[in-house]
């Protein structure tokens, strides 16, 4: 949409700089101050670089970049020096000696990186050859060039040190490693596009390993929080399919499941296939989720054959009229879902009773209002309970999953709670599934709002945090 004139510019939808730019900033300030501190030996803009590639997100990525760029230094720094000594590389001004000069000085980079692959460090080839290069291309005419080996060496050492120090220094901060932290996904922690953002993903797993006890709750199998969450180091179990589950991403095991009875099931089913929806029974069987759907005539694997007609007649049912519509949805969500490893399809026509979770049923919006409209109206409808979705839908579709009643988050939550072992528990969501009183409600989530929350409470700046001001 083109701006009007006279339109003001919202400078606050521009994020702040983070602590990684201002650490930045402040390691690049002190490496000057460095090389002035040592009488302008050496070249800051080398301590400068390796500053700079070893302010990282994470502690264990700055330690693993500090310690390539130093090993790399005195390999790519034994070279130079060892070229220096020998003077195998020819130095003049002639066309010929240029050309050998320039042959070789490709060989020997080769033979550089070649000797990181012999020692088993490959990982350090890079700043091998480009300390190699800097000494071998720039200072071999300098009077004394192994003053550059030893100060191009002490530059990088210098870096390092400094990055490994400005990342040390926090804010005086306390930990609150007692409450748990419960936060929903969709529309709470992801943004508009169902991403995390940069800072959500590396703010959380500094809290992580920092001991904050953070999980989260969602409508979503545990294959898909898997598959949108794979960044994040979540420790605890996860409430999932709306609180039908409590599961373990890293054991991959199902800590409690709440099923559907077998004469619930039945009575469900049996209305659907009244009304002539296909539907997707989603089941929980030694610690796999293996989803059943029934086998209309093979068509769930292929296009429909004939678009031009409104139903499909099941084969073995003559009576039974296939709703097209809804249909095509489920075959357009199966294709979709059946490539993921943690995801078990099961075509069968038997009767699927035991071991069910929910049962989904997908369509365009306005059948499925009237199809849970229906629902609503049958006897036996307070023994189940249903929740809508548009995750992975098209634009005019809508999910319907139905479950027992007494599968809800907020029972599932109190489980977890006692799980954890936790006295406490905050919950972010946008929905109204948890009593106000520990709930926060979060209504951008496009500004990070949940991280933003959760560092406030579980990292207050206080000075009886003193004790954590130094710490990687």
């Amino acid at each position: 949409m083109k701006k009007e004139p006279g339109t003001p510019v919202h400078f606050s939808r521009f994020p702040l700089p983070g602590q990684r730019i201002l650490r930045s900033v402040i390691s690049v300030w002190l490496c000057i101050v460095v090389y002035y501190l040592r009488g302008r030996r050496g070249e800051p803009f080398y301590s400068i670089i390796a500053a700079l590639q070893c302010i990282q997100p994470y502690s264990s990525s700055m330690l693993s970049e500090g310690r390539d760029r130093i090993i790399g230094t005195f390999i790519g720094a034994f070279w130079g020096a060892a070229i220096v000594f020998s003077e195998l590389l020819p130095i003049g001004g002639s066309f010929e000696t240029a050309l050998i000069h320039y042959s070789l000085l490709g060989l020997l980079t080769g033979l550089v990186i070649y000797s990181t692959v012999l020692l088993k460090i490959p990982q350090y080839a890079l700043f091998s050859a480009m300390v190699f290069l800097g000494i071998s291309m720039y200072h071999l005419e300098d009077a004394n060039p192994y003053i550059h080996v030893f100060n191009r060496t002490m530059d990088t050492i210098i870096g390092v040190v400094i990055a490994i120090l400005v990342n040390s220094v926090h804010l005086p901060r306390t930990r609150d490693r007692q409450t748990l932290f419960v936060s929903g996904i969709d529309h709470v922690l992801f943004r508009e596009d169902r991403q995390l953002s940069r800072y959500t993903t590396v703010e959380l797993n500094r809290f992580l390993d920092d001991g904050m006890r953070f999980t989260v709750s969602t409508k979503q199998t545990p294959a898909t929080v898997r598959e949108l969450l794979s960044e994040i180091n979540l420790r605890l179990p996860i409430i999932a399919m709306d609180g039908a589950v409590l599961y373990n991403l890293n054991s991959m095991r199902y800590i409690r499941t709440v099923k559907m009875s077998p004469n619930l099931v039945t009575l469900v089913t049996d209305f659907l296939h009244s009304k002539g929806f296909p539907f997707f029974i989603n089941t929980v069987q030694d610690d796999l989720l293996v989803i059943y759907f029934k086998d209309y005539k093979d068509l769930i694997l292929e296009d429909v054959k004939d678009v031009h007609h409104n139903t499909e007649k099941h084969t073995e049912d003559p009576d039974f009229s296939l709703s097209k519509s809804a249909y095509l949805s489920m075959a357009k969500l199966y294709r979709k879902k059946r490539v993921s490893p943690y995801r078990n399809y099961v075509r069968t026509d038997n009767a699927v009773t035991r071991d069910v979770v929910y049962i989904l049923v997908i369509d365009r919006e306005e059948n499925i209002d009237r199809l849970h409209h229906a629902l609503m109206a049958q006897p036996w409808a307070d023994r189940c309970r249903t929740n809508f979705d548009t995750f992975d839908c098209d634009e005019d579709e809508k999910i319907m999953r139905i479950y027992t009643a007494g599968a809800t988050r907020a029972n599932m939550l109190e489980h977890l709670q006692r799980y954890a072992g936790a006295p406490r528990v905050i919950t972010f969501d946008k929905s109204r599934v948890y009593s106000s009183e520990n709930n926060i409600y979060i209504e951008d989530p496009g500004r990070d709002s949940v991280v933003k929350e959760l560092k406030k409470r579980f990292a207050p700046v206080s000075l009886r945090g003193w004790k954590n001001i130094f710490h990687l």
